[in-house]
């Protein structure tokens, strides 16, 4: 019987956010050795959520980077390590020692677990990725102050365009909802917050068509 293929690590897993944590916590508790990868950091979306209220033990909610401190914590105590870097490609699934190559080279692994979450939705029309970072945002906690005393747009309905909205709303003078439908598809709990709440102004039924600006976003 052959001895098993020497490899950097016994389990890559890519993505740092809860499910990845969560499962570098079980496998370094195993003695495997685990590498996280995170193009974001420690914690992926977590750390650019405002406050968690439906993350249990925490009935007051939680503040999303102090979970994410915790949950990197934890994972680290038991020999995990964590790495900020892009993957940009996976291969020899199919084999015994896989590969995970990243802007920093190339890792051997036995096992690989993804855990890549989700990216922000983009509207797709003319002038938005231009205005990328001159106006147009995908982040109110990172962005948010840059918005400070002033009139803001959020497109969507739903929760986290609400929960967005909501954190936004402690900064901006306006929060102007626009919402391709008649009616808002976030959780009621949500819905009640931002009706209740004057900065709020609703546009439903409308659609956007375009972001106009030439150094910044002008409509």
């Amino acid at each position: 019987m052959q001895p098993p293929a020497p490899t950097d690590y016994d389990v890559v897993i890519i993505g740092g956010g809860a499910a990845g944590l969560s499962a570098a916590i079980y496998t370094s508790r195993a003695s495997l050795k685990t590498l996280i990868l995170d193009s974001i950091g420690c914690g992926g979306q977590i750390l650019t959520t405002d406050v968690i209220e439906n993350y249990p033990g925490f009935p007051d909610g939680i503040k999303g980077p102090d979970l994410s401190i915790a949950m990197c914590t934890q994972a680290k105590k038991f020999g995990a390590t964590m790495e900020h870097d892009q993957v940009l490609e996976v291969s020899s699934l199919d084999r015994e020692v896989k590969q995970v190559t990243t802007y920093s080279g190339t890792i051997s692994t036995r096992s690989l677990i993804i855990t890549a979450g989700g990216s922000p939705n983009k509207l797709g029309v003319p002038g938005e990725l231009e205005m990328a970072g001159r106006g147009v945002s995908y982040c109110a906690v990172c962005d948010g102050n840059f918005f400070r005393g002033q009139e803001v747009v959020v497109v969507g309905g739903g929760d986290a365009a609400l929960d967005e909205g909501l954190y936004l709303s402690n900064l901006a003078s306006q929060v102007t909802l626009v919402h391709r439908r008649d009616e808002l598809r976030a959780k009621p709990i949500s819905q009640e917050r931002v009706r209740e709440n004057p900065k709020f102004k609703f546009l439903y039924s409308h659609v956007v068509e375009e972001v106009l600006g030439s150094d910044g976003v002008q409509g």
